[in-house]
Order: structure tokens, then sequence, then C-alpha cells
């Protein structure tokens, strides 16, 4: 561990994997072709624009610096940069004064802003370069250039998308065609939209481009007024937050003409509704009674041949029949029937602000129209989740057969022979991409039988049967008690009889399972409570109340909660009571489907999984073999994540970061700890504290020995944050190692410390050839590992489905391994090479997921640490989940952020344990 430097390089690709079957499956990636007998280069230019610009402007600011003829033929991202052919005949130090005008008008407005646009700092992008040390036998040192030549093949092999004016783009690389898009509708004035995601990627010896169906949420075209009935009006804060940076199209106005007879349309941008104080520096500010006011309730002050302030530059289709005053207040209502008296307008809908909080400009939503192409980026309700789900689900050949389509002509990749690309010197290739895939064998799962016995499990397709078997090792889980929480909500489960029977059925099927339950508190009164809709409060104080009575009168270690329905708040305010205050292990379950008589057993066991884990017990257990390294018991496995604010989520929310780690060989128990930092920081600043805590339990349950090695996978980390794991986190992990080992452990070079990157949030998809290959679902089968083709030969990294996918398109984890001390120091066995041994043990261990009978997509110890992290986000509910009427103001609202700067701690009976499944 000491000899570790910090600035090393990612170790290099130890070889290939041998184990398991071998056949071919089609990546969804294409070829890119470039002419190997002539040595391309591009140049790339840095473009810097003053004022700062962002977005629409900066994008218009590009297209008036590329109609200028020095520029013909350049390729843009539209942000800060062009690539071109070769360099163009510009001075080094080219500057442009560029004075603004909006798409569409001839001249610039008299105060039209002047931007300066310096085009800089060229530079030389070695395609060939590339490629050559791509295809190098041997390993050689960073091709440092590598990064800046893939950003300049992504802004070439982006530039048809991202110009096209019928396509949305969306972070740069999501690309959605606005007219024949296959769209689904949803509530709330939505529609989902089917997309393209594509980037450039290298592999061994060639460049690829990865291209994958994406989907996203947009808001529906249409007129505002129209738009209020299907968002929903009633709550104006709520309302406000969602049109706030909506485009949308005057309509009471004739468009605009150019002088080739064109028509501009009139396109604002709604700041937020009409609201008290706006232009309250202004002479005669409006009067707006209320935050989002109707139109009878916005007055603005008009003078005589003044442009009013609904429309500066109205100008009247018809004569009026009545004059407008002069030198006083007028309504937005009262203005509108005397100019455009063919327009009804409804009182009750909000007038919105398409000016700014100083400047307002203020129009009726029936004169607006909201344009299309506009995503939604706030948090979806349950409904439209589960629309948006069923519209991406989609079978493997449906993706692959959009993407040779649809999304070729997309992105421009079917384009004629004398197309950017090909001018450029590069081709697409037309098929998806053939790479050798194998088939990983899955490992037999130990259980007992009803004797206490050893029984075997064998997995088919990733999954297996508990039927009359027990677990490995079962647990005792002391006094315990349920908890029935009811609502008033139609159609919801009330009947107390047969809810108490299927508790005593439950109680004996925990018993059958291996788990002592016969602390079911009989004498003491089961409680039910009544929650309140919306009375959230309400709600919170009676669960904490009645788990308290819990713990502190009846003595219950464990609560089996039954809830209504599935509800973020109630579940929150449960977890929050068990695990932070009184300290009771609460596992909760849906009372339809808890007393139903179908599936009940599946069901029991399901809920009994995780009544194991939490009191201690080991669900499932594989043989030494089939866990290396692991099985010796010298091995501490560390789970570690961290997770970022999601759309909605409060200003100033935190992010949350989880870790876990195993206490013993078997890998049946993964206790953990968090931390709240800064939000979107990405890396753990409280490691060190985390890793001492996680080392110091593995010492108390083993002999007070720590482990000789610590082996870590690492979850969400992007491509770019790799180095910085190495850099800022390994340090802390180093820290924690030197406050707990020996001298001599530190001195000897222990503990040996492996870290592997892990996740799914990639786009690499993989398609079966043939049906003997295919699952049920036509995906690949469950243990399909792919660790060439697409990948370089001098990363170690492996793609992994150990998964069988439910429903749509399967999506392997991720694995890169960026320090290893661990596994080229030690001897595979028999038949492995060291590449075989990491990926046999990481699919192997996806059997190992104790809250299921079936191998999960991810690890385990990094499924755990976000399962972890997603609890700490249930304490922290008002901050990730606030509600419209809560007081913490989200990201979308404008609002001053609120930083979060509360502390946590799990009840000093429960910090051991796994809480959190």
């Amino acid at each position: 561990m000491a000899k570790m430097k910090l600035t090393s390089h990612f170790p290099a690709r130890p070889g290939y994997g041998t184990l398991g079957n071998s056949f071919i499956v089609y990546a969804n990636y294409f070829e890119v072709l470039v002419n190997p007998n002539i040595d391309l280069r591009l140049t790339r230019y840095n473009v810097e624009v003053a004022p700062a610009a962002v977005g629409k402007k900066l994008r218009r600011i590009f297209q008036l610096l590329l109609a200028q003829p020095e520029f013909d033929g350049v390729v843009t991202e539209w942000k800060s940069l062009i690539v071109a052919q070769q360099p163009l005949n510009i001075p080094a130090d080219y500057l442009a004064e560029i004075k603004y005008r909006a798409d569409g008008e001839d001249e610039p407005l008299q105060k039209a802003v002047t931007y300066k646009v310096k085009v800089i700092a060229p530079t030389t992008l070695a395609v060939s370069d590339l490629l050559r040390y791509l295809s190098a036998l041997e390993a050689s040192p960073n091709f440092e250039q590598k990064e800046e030549v893939i950003q300049g093949l992504n802004t070439l092999l982006g530039h048809f998308a991202q110009s096209h004016p019928r396509v949305a783009t969306f972070g740069g690389n999501r690309h959605y065609s606005i007219d024949r898009n296959p769209r689904m509708p949803m509530s709330g004035g939505l529609e989902a939209l089917r997309g393209y995601y594509r980037s450039v990627r290298t592999g061994t010896g060639r460049l690829l481009l990865n291209v994958n169906v994406t989907h996203a949420v947009f808001l529906q075209p249409g007129h505002l007024d129209q738009c209020y009935q299907r968002i929903g009006s009633g709550n104006k804060t709520t309302l406000s937050q969602k049109l706030k940076a909506i485009r949308v199209r005057v309509t009471h106005l004739p468009p605009k003409k150019s002088k080739t007879g064109e028509d501009i349309p009139r396109i604002k941008t709604i700041s937020a509704l009409a609201r008290p104080g706006d232009g309250s520096s202004d002479s005669h500010p409006p009067r707006v009674s209320e935050f989002g006011a109707g139109p009878t309730d916005v007055e603005f002050w008009i003078e005589e041949r003044a442009p009013s302030k609904a429309e500066p530059k109205a100008k009247t289709p018809k004569k009026p029949k009545q004059s407008l005053p002069t030198n006083g207040y007028i309504s937005v209502f009262q203005y509108f029937r005397i100019q455009y008296p063919h327009i009804t307008l409804n009182p009750r809908n909000p007038v919105v602000n398409v000016g700014n909080r100083e400047h307002p400009s203020y129009l009726p939503a029936e004169v607006c129209y909201v344009i299309e192409g506009q995503p939604f980026k706030r948090r979806l309700t349950g409904e439209d989740t589960a629309t948006m789900i069923e519209f991406a689900c989609r079978y493997p050949k449906d993706n692959a057969e959009s993407i040779v389509g649809d999304g070729r002509n997309v992105l421009g990749l079917n384009q004629a022979s004398d197309s950017t690309l090909l001018r450029y010197g590069f081709k697409v290739g037309q098929g998806l991409l053939p790479v050798l895939a194998r088939l990983l064998p899955a490992p037999p799962i130990k259980y007992k039988d009803m004797r206490n016995k050893d029984f075997t499990a064998v997995p088919r397709n990733g999954s297996w049967n508990m039927r009359d078997i027990k677990f490995h090792t079962g647990s005792s889980i002391g006094s315990w008690h349920f908890l029935w929480i009811r609502s008033k909500t139609g159609g919801t489960f009330s009947d107390q009889a047969l809810l108490r029977a299927t508790v005593k059925s439950f109680a004996t099927h925990l018993q059958n399972t291996g788990i002592q339950s016969g602390g079911l508190l009989k004498d003491f009164p089961p409680l039910e409570i009544m929650t309140r809709e919306g009375a959230d409060s309400h709600n919170d104080k009676i669960i904490k109340d009645a788990i308290a009575r819990m713990a502190t009168e009846a003595k219950a270690k464990f609560l089996l909660v039954i809830l209504p329905h599935q509800d973020p708040k109630l579940y929150a305010s449960v977890k929050c009571a068990g695990d932070l205050i009184s300290g009771v292990n609460t596992v909760c379950c849906l009372a339809s489907k808890f007393t139903k008589d179908k599936g009940q057993g599946m069901y029991f066991g399901n809920v009994s999984m995780k009544f194991n884990l939490k009191a201690g017990g080991i669900n499932q257990f594989l043989e030494g073999p089939k866990l290396g390294i692991v099985s010796e018991g010298k091995t501490m496995v560390v789970g570690l994540d961290v997770t970022h604010p999601s759309p909605g989520s409060a200003e100033g929310a935190p992010s949350v970061a989880g870790i876990v780690a195993s206490v013993d060989k078997y890998l049946g128990q993964w206790p953990g700890d968090f931390s709240i930092q800064k939000g979107r920081a990405e890396m753990v600043a409280a490691l060190e504290r985390m890793m001492t805590s996680r080392l110091r339990l593995w010492m108390a349950r083993n002999k007070n020995q720590p482990p000789e090695n610590i082996l870590v996978y690492r979850d969400g980390v992007s491509e770019g944050q790799y180095q910085k794991v190495l850099d800022e986190e390994l340090p802390h992990i180093q820290n924690a190692c030197k406050q707990v080992y020996p001298a001599t452990a530190t001195k000897a070079g222990l503990p040996k410390i492996t870290i592997v990157i892990c996740g799914k949030r990639h786009h690499t998809r993989f398609f079966p050839t043939d049906l003997s290959n295919a699952d049920d679902k036509s995906n690949c089968k469950a243990g399909t590992v792919v660790d060439r083709g697409i990948t370089e030969s001098a990363t170690w990294d492996f793609f992994l489905q150990s998964h069988a996918c439910l429903q749509g398109t399967a999506r392997s984890a991720h694995y890169v391994v960026i320090m290893d001390e661990i596994f080229r120091s030690t001897k595979p066995k028999s038949g492995y090479n060291h590449a075989d041994t990491l990926q046999d043990l990481t699919h192997n261990m996806s059997h190992l997921f104790g809250r299921a009978t079936k191998a999960v997509s991810l690890c385990p110890p990094a499924y755990y640490a976000d399962l972890l992290c997603e609890r700490t986000r249930c304490y922290l509910a008002e901050q990730f989940a606030p509600g419209d009427n809560s007081g913490a103001p989200s990201v979308a609202s404008g609002q001053a952020p609120v930083a979060y700067s509360g502390n946590l701690s799990i009840h000093q009976t429960l910090k051991d344990t796994m809480f959190y499944v």
C-alpha cells in the first residue's frame, strides 16, 4: 500500500478472459473508418465570446460567425470550439466583432449588443497517430492527445444532428427528431420522445461510434391556456416552477417578415408568473394583486402614444372600436378587450411574465403557444414514471433496428458521397459491430433444507427457487410486532381479522425459513393508526409516536409495518422513526399484497429475506472455491457510492455518500455507514472516517485482526473522475489503514488494495446474434461477459451481464480496474488467468445479493452502497423530494439556495446492522 504512487497510470490489462463458452454478439457500435494510407489530421480552434453568452444566444453568435466565408466547411459543437479539415486562413489572434441579430432578422436592431469573438489556439488533432497508438502490439506510454482528438471527432460526428433545425439536442450528444419521432403522451402536458445518444469511443486498433436509443420527457406543444388544464394551475408556485424558461410563440401579433418574405415567429421566454413587486424601480410599477394573478388583477401603466407593457411594439391588426386610455393604469384583461376583441381571456388563467423581475412584460396565456422540442427537467410523478418505463422498455431487436435505421438517419450517418464526414476523410460502417462474448458458469447456491442439512440450489438463467428450504444461517429477531397504518383513501385494505390471521401465517413462514420468530408480542395489542390525506406533518407525528411506543412500552426489536399504499412520505416517516429515533428494525409491506392469497408464499419469502439480513443472518452462501481469495477470510470487500440531488430537489440539497463492507468470508452481512456532503461533490469527503469504522468492525468480528486485502467496488464515478479517485479518495483509505494497522503490517505492505470502478450509467448494449445465445426475453443470457472488441488492450475493463433482464433490453455493468495490488500478486488457480479471476469472482458475488433469489445486475457491494444512499435520502425527504407545499425552494424556483447543514446518525442499536435493506 505504501508504495502506491498517486500519479501512477491505471493497471494494464493482464490478458483477456478465457473462462466460459465463446460466442458472437452485436454491440451497439459502428466502426469509424479512416483511410490508412493518409496521415489524417484535423485542426481545432478555441472560440471565446465576450460578453459571455449561453444557450440559444451563444448558438446564434456561432451561426453569425460561421456565416463568414473564412469559416466555410468547418464544424462545431456550438459552444466553445470549431474543427476544420485543415488550418484556416486566419491570423493566430483572429478577432471578429459581431453585432447580434436574431434568427431571421435582416439587420441588427439599433441597440443590439456587439460581441467580440476570438478564434484562437489552433491545435492539430493527429487522428492517424491515435490509431497507431491503439494498434500498438505492446504497451506504450499514454497518448497525451487522446481526449482532445476524441473531443474533435465527437464535434465532427455530432455536427449534423446538432445543426439540424428539426432535431432537439440535449447534453451535446442526445438527439431527438421532432418530426418523425415516436412519442408517448403523458399527464400534466408532457410527452415522452425517443431519440439517440452518440459518443466516439476507442477500441483496440480502431475508432468506434457508440449509438444507443434514449428517451426524454418534453412539454407537449400547444396553447398555454390549454397547457394549464393539463399541468394544473391550482398551485401557483408549482406552476411557476414548471413554466420557468419555457419558450412560447406569441399568437396575437402577425409574424415579422424578412426581406425574402419569410415569416419570423415572435418567440418569448417565460421568466415567471406575474407577482407583486415586479418592476418596482419603475416610475409607474405594475400593480399585481397576488402571485399568479389573472389578467383582471394585473395592471400596467400606459402613456400617451407609448407602447404597452403587455406588448411593447404591438401593432393592431384592426382598428379598435374603443380607444386605449392614456396616462393611467389598465389591466391586461381590459387592454386585450380593447385592442384584440376577438381574443377571449379567462380571468382565472395566471398571467405570465416574458420579461424579467426588473422589467416585466406581461402576456395572457391565451396568446402564448408553447413551442415544440422543450425538455421537462423536473421530477416526474409516479404515474408518469410508469408511463416512461413502459415507453422505454423495448425488446433488444427493436432497439437494434432503431439504431441501424432511424438512428443513422437522425445522426446523419447515411449522407451522400459529398457528405461532411467523407470530406473530412471518415466513413461510418453500416452494421452493428460483432464482438466476442463468453458465458460464465453460474455458481451453485448453498442453503439448508428443512432438516437443516446443506442444500444446493442451481441457478437457471440467473435465478433459482427457495421453496421448502431455509436460509443458510437463520437469525433470531427477538420480540416483534406489527403496526398497521391505515388510510381513508378509497380502495385500501380494511379487514382487521384477515390481517391478524395473515401475520400469524407470516410468523410461521419465518420459522420455516430458519428465523427464530417466536417473540411475537401476543399480549401487547398491535397498534393501528389512521393517516390523513395531505396532512404530512400529522402523519409523520403519529407514525413516530406509534413506533416510539412499540420500542419503549412493548420493547419490540422488530416491527412489521403494513402500509395502505405506496407512499414515499409514509415510508420515509417509518424509516426515520425506526432507524434514527427509536432504534427499531422496521420492515414495510403493502396490505393488499401481504394479505393476497395468490403469490403469498413468494411475497412472504421476499419479506423474510429482509428480516434475516437485518437480524444478522446469512441468506445464501457460495462454496469457498467460488469466492477465490475472499474465501480465505483475509479480504474485506467494500462497496462505495455517491448519489446527487435529482431534478426537483431543493436548491442546496446535499449529496450522499454510502459505504458498506463485508465482515467475514461468507459475504452475507454488509453493515454500512454514510455521510452527507456538499451537493454535486463527486468524491467522498468523509471517506477516512467511514473506512476506519468499517475496518474496526471487521477487526471486532475477526479476533482483532485487520484484513490483509481490501477490494473496493466504487460506484457513481464518471470516466473523467477515475484519476480523481486515486488522487483524492485513495489517500483517505490509506490514512484510515494507518490508524488501524500495526506498524509491522504497514512495513510489510499491508493491506493490499484493489479499486474497481463499476456502474451501469453507460450506453453499451449487447444483442444476441442467434436464438441459442438468447434468453426468453431475447436478451443475452445471464453470465455474458465481454472484454474485447469494444475495449482497449491497455485498459483492464470488462462488461458483465450477470442478471436476467425482466423487461426491455439488458444493460451490463461495466467494471474498470484503476488500481490493483491483490490479483496480480496472487497466483491464479489452475485454468484461470488474472482476468478470469476477477471476472469470475465478480460474477459469483452477483449471486449473493441477500434480497433476491436471482443474480443482480451490479456487484452486491456497490448495490448495497446504493441502497444505503437511497435510505439516507429518505431521512432527508424534504431536501430530495420536497412537496408542493414544502418550504424548501427547488432548483427551478429561483429562490435563494438553502444549503443543508443538519446532522444524522443511526441509532446505536442498529448502526452495525444492515438496517438499510
